[in-house]
């Protein structure tokens, strides 16, 4: 008679005849003797169980039990647990081994110290038969030994990726029978079969062990894991790993009812389940064929919430979201009540964006809402971050870390809303914007330039909004023509505002301003940053040349800091080689009282800018009573209906400056320009920007900064995308290298908005076609 077994090794096969001769080998060259081998045969259609029957007719320590139809793996375990005769319990699979000394050296462990679980380390054997790496030692215990609570704590951490995999550890029999106890007797899981029953199992276990011996071998790749995802069906088979860990949810509230800390049950199980969803949705989308990753992610939603396929795949595995931005459905603000506010940028600095910011930081924080100011680069500028808002610069390298630690500042700051001005100017805002949303925080994006910017500048920045508009709640842009493009391109969530006021636009307003025409010399002022690329500034030079060429006594003061293209002293030594060094002067930044003496001291406004969104320059100009002589910028709302504005068509100088000599001449003209400047800067003014920001907070803003695209907006808009394209780096007619290729990249982005357009307003085909011409140059 054979000696009662000690331990009992439980081998779930289907469809392993080729591998399962050298698992059960593997069992009975145990070191320990006393073992018996449970063979459950899932209803192989091989010949599995002619294989296991010749080991059994051979060693009486092999079982085999058969299953009349496939079950799955867990219902297999289950057979072989019921079916156990021995204290102890080892897992084994089909195409896997375990080392000689394997069940002695667990059982002698679990002996000493008395335990319910046992860990133990793994070698895992890749299809080349190499072994190591880093799965491999992810696969080895963290913790020497655990007791009460903490073995759960300690195997499913929360906030960790899950692993539950059964053949790491020995189990006392009476443990796994009592969790099975506490699922439905037919369940049946194909995908990820073994987490839930080492989750009820950890949950249950009084005491942990762990020894660093290599007891399992693990054959990666030869049986459900490691599969390209090259069908449908494959990856609903991947997919069907989260409905494996939610239907052990039961369970674990019956389990809670008597569990020494039910909150920690509960925690460690819903960051399991998120492990999983995460783990899918990241195998998914590194596995998946292109041609069925869109039907796979489509798939995976059917199986979780878009808001928990988020949030798994921001908490666990944030790489997965550079792809999952483009399948994500658009989920609007939100129930959730907002109290604090996040606004975001690269970098806070005097003017431009971070002045935007500083205003909307006054105005939200007026309204009730906490603000806290996100930088995601260095070289900030303390004085410039809005009193009363804090204040954090992220510091972290690589997207993933980046993400990991913008999670935490949204969890920190308790943060219910974001405000992103980096839309138009990063890749990387819809991972944040996901990232956020996974923490509860829906995210509004803020274009703060022209929709034709990245035309102009020659990139897809454009497309990426589009593409991953989803990901916003809201789209606030700067424009009626910019929303009309938007909506034109499906993106309906989209609103345009004004640009709130600077403190020089408020303090202009509180005074009467009166502005005498001038006689002497005509002076001229410019102020901004020094950046040729969008604001021309070296045009201004060519508007002295055709002042001076016109005998016009003027001199025009360039104000501002130097910028990434152009510098004060760059400038000038231009302005000396055409002769109007004497005329045309940069004198670098100006603050405060200087600057209000310096644009007080002007008789009128001179800008060039090729493209804006929402020049402020004009309207503090227009505040001190100083008539605008610009290059024409239709779409700017601050032009529209303003009489205190001249405009010529784009890159024409001499019409500038013939319009600004004629002012000198003219002291009647000089004062209707100056009082309707004045009129203008007070209706910039009259906007409630207190009442505009709660609307953008809430999703209550007036229907009328929401409009519908007319058949004008999108001639207008199909005029500015040739223009654009034409003058845009490398453009068609640049002459440089790639302009072919560069232009065929702007068909590209074009074309969506043609077809778009033409779907609506059908008339406008003879203007798509001429883009296309121009575009292609053919």
């Amino acid at each position: 008679m054979s000696p009662a077994p000690l331990v009992s090794i439980v081998l779930p096969v289907f469809n392993d005849e080729s591998t399962v001769s050298a698992a059960i080998e593997s069992a009975l060259a145990q070191t320990l003797s006393e073992i018996e081998v449970i063979c459950v045969d899932d209803a192989s259609t091989d010949g599995t169980a002619a294989v296991i029957e010749s080991f059994a007719a051979r060693d009486s320590r092999v079982r085999l039990v058969r299953q009349d139809r496939n079950l799955t793996a867990f219902q297999s375990r289950r057979v072989g647990i019921l079916a156990a005769s021995a204290e102890y319990v080892l897992f084994l699979d089909g195409d896997d081994e375990l080392a000689a000394d394997a069940a002695r050296r667990a059982l002698e462990t679990a002996t000493a110290a008395r335990a319910d679980l046992v860990g133990f380390g793994v070698t895992v054997v890749d299809r080349h038969g190499k072994t190591g790496g880093s799965y491999e030692g992810r696969l080895q215990p963290l913790h020497q030994a655990l007791e009460g609570t903490d073995v759960l704590a300690g195997l499913f951490p929360v906030g960790k990726p899950a692993q539950g995999q059964l053949w790491r550890y020995l189990f006392r029999t009476s443990m796994l029978r009592d969790a099975y106890a506490l699922l439905p007797e037919d369940l049946t899981l194909a995908r990820v079969n073994d987490l839930p029953l080492m989750f009820l199992a950890a949950a249950l276990a009084g005491r942990y062990v762990s020894i660093p011996d290599r007891l399992y071998i693990y054959h990666f790749g030869r049986g459900g894991s490691g599969h390209d995802v090259d069908s449908v069906e494959r990856a609903e088979f991947y997919a069907s790993a989260i409905g494996s860990i939610d239907s052990i949810r039961p369970a674990v509230e019956e389990l809670a009812t008597t569990h020494a800390d039910p909150a920690l049950l509960r925690e460690s199980y819903e960051s399991a389940r998120l492990s999983i969803v995460g783990y899918v949705c990241s195998q998914l989308i590194t596995r998946s064929d292109s041609a069925v990753l869109d039907a796979a992610l489509a798939h995976l939603h059917t199986v979780a919430s878009g808001q928990d396929i988020i949030h798994a795949a921001a908490r666990f595995y944030p790489a997965a979201l550079t792809t999952l931005r483009f399948h994500t459905a658009w989920q609007g603000l939100g129930d959730r009540p907002v109290r604090s506010i996040l606004l975001a940028t690269s970098t806070v600095r005097t003017g431009g964006v971070s002045a935007v910011i500083a205003s909307q930081a006054h105005y939200l924080q007026q309204a009730g809402y906490r603000v806290t100011v996100v930088a995601r680069n260095g070289g900030n500028d303390p004085g410039a971050v809005p009193e009363g808002a804090a204040f954090v610069e992220m510091t972290g390298r690589g997207i993933v870390a980046r993400l990991e630690e913008w999670a935490e500042i949204c969890r920190a700051h308790e943060v219910d809303l974001v405000i992103d001005h980096q839309v138009l100017y990063t890749r990387f805002w819809p991972e944040f914007a996901l990232a956020a949303r996974a923490e509860g925080a829906a995210t509004i994006g803020w274009v703060h330039n022209f929709v034709a910017r990245p035309v102009y500048d020659g990139d897809d920045r454009l497309s990426l909004i589009e593409q991953c508009s989803n990901t916003l709640a809201r789209l606030v842009v700067l424009s009626p023509l910019d929303v009309a493009h938007f909506k034109l391109r499906g993106v309906n969530h989209t609103s345009y505002l004004p640009n709130p006021p600077s403190p020089l636009l408020i303090e202009s307003a509180a005074s009467t301003v009166t502005k005498r025409p001038p006689t002497g010399r005509l002076e001229l002022v410019w102020w901004g940053r020094l950046e040729q690329h969008t604001k021309q500034v070296l045009e201004l030079i060519e508007v002295g040349v055709q002042l001076q060429q016109l005998e016009v006594d003027f001199r025009l003061t360039v104000i501002g800091p130097d910028w990434d293209d152009l510098t004060a002293k760059k400038f000038n030594a231009e302005s000396r080689r055409r002769g109007v060094g004497e005329r045309v002067i940069a004198v670098g930044p100006r603050h405060g009282r200087d600057l209000v003496t310096a644009i007080d001291a002007a008789d009128a406004f001179v800008t060039t800018s090729i493209i804006e969104g929402y020049q402020l320059t004009i309207a503090e100009a227009q505040a001190r009573g100083l008539p605008v002589f610009m290059y024409e910028l239709p779409w700017l709302t601050l032009v529209q209906g303003n009489e205190g504005i001249v405009a010529v068509p784009q890159g024409d100088a001499a019409s500038l400056a013939s319009e600004i000599a004629h002012l000198a001449d003219d002291p009647a003209r000089f004062e209707r320009l100056s009082h309707s400047s004045v009129d203008a800067a007070r209706r910039a003014l009259s906007y409630d920007f207190g009442a505009l920001y709660r609307g953008v907070v809430t999703g209550d803003l007036p229907a009328e900064f929401s409009p519908e695209p007319t058949l004008e907006d999108a001639s207008e808009l199909l005029r500015l995308l040739v223009f654009f394209a034409e003058r845009g780096r490398g453009g068609p007619r640049s002459g440089g290298r790639g302009g072919s290729a560069r232009s065929a990249r702007l068909w590209e982005a074009a074309a969506p908005l043609g077809r778009a357009t033409l779907q609506r307003f059908p008339g406008l085909r003879p203007l798509a076609h001429k883009v296309k011409t121009r575009l292609l140059g053919r």
